[in-house]
């Protein structure tokens, strides 16, 4: 591992420490709910839908240390954060070590 990869998964461990809460993971094949911990954020952005308006929607994002999972969460997995049960919709790994989880409330 590099230098810099060694303090990226230094800091992100104290990022998860510090700003993580628990969650619960839903995951495919997997017999029960499985309690984890992760980094959520419902933070608004702007999209341009091509028409020149700007639009904002709110695109929740948990983020995860993959090392702390029984098994990779893939898409159509859920993840229950705060109470509210979301669907996973997107993976994305850092290169780091940590997953970028986007996600979807399900209704």
């Amino acid at each position: 591992m590099t230098v810099f990869g060694d303090l990226t998964r230094a800091m992100s461990s104290i990022v998860l420490t510090t700003f993580g809460e628990p969650v619960v993971f839903h995951l495919e094949g997997q017999a029960e709910a499985l309690p984890g911990r992760g980094v959520f954020s419902a933070a608004h952005q702007e999209v341009d839908a091509s028409t020149g308006v700007p639009v904002s929607m709110a695109q929740p994002v948990l983020e995860v240390r993959l090392a702390d999972l029984p098994a990779t969460p893939t898409e159509g997995d859920a993840v229950t954060v705060q109470g509210v049960l979301y669907l996973i919709v997107e993976v994305r790994p850092d290169g780091h070590g940590f997953l970028k989880l986007l996600l979807h409330k399900n209704k």
